[in-house]
């Protein structure tokens, strides 16, 4: 659990390094296909400036930018295996962008600073009671 556990860039070279070591493969095709989503303490997503120029409806900076960073969090670096065909029949029913829109709003409700205390202790109980509203 401590593989790369101080640098999210390490983290991101040997996911990088991965990723491109197996396309020739081809894992994410067919019926057993596979998709890698990797995980970090210190996940950045790439856009990670772009977001964080994110605004509301109303112009008003939010936190939202910097919390949908938290999406991509663990306590530990992993690497989460996905079946691509349960990932593309969710995709039918939600858009990939609007999941990623959802989650970041609602994990900018929640805040960077309770998210960062809940990723440090590992207690996710005071997400209880918090659900992404998939209709909006």
């Amino acid at each position: 659990p401590n593989f790369c556990l101080r640098s999210a860039d390490a983290f991101d070279a040997f996911s990088t390094t991965l990723t491109r070591a197996l396309e020739p493969l081809r894992i994410d095709e067919g019926e057993l296909g596979i998709q890698l989503v990797f995980f970090h303490p210190n996940y950045e997503f790439r856009d990670g400036a772009d977001r964080m120029q994110a605004s509301d409806s109303d112009g008003q900076e939010r936190d939202d930018a910097a919390a949908g960073n938290y999406a991509r969090r663990s306590p530990h670096p992993m690497v989460n295996i996905l079946r691509t065909p349960q990932v593309r029949a969710a995709q039918r029913v939600i858009p990939t962008g609007a999941v990623y829109l959802q989650n970041q709003r609602t994990l900018g409700e929640v805040g960077t600073e309770r998210l960062q205390h809940m990723l440090e202790s590992a207690d996710w109980e005071e997400l209880q009671g918090y659900k992404v509203d998939r209709r909006q």
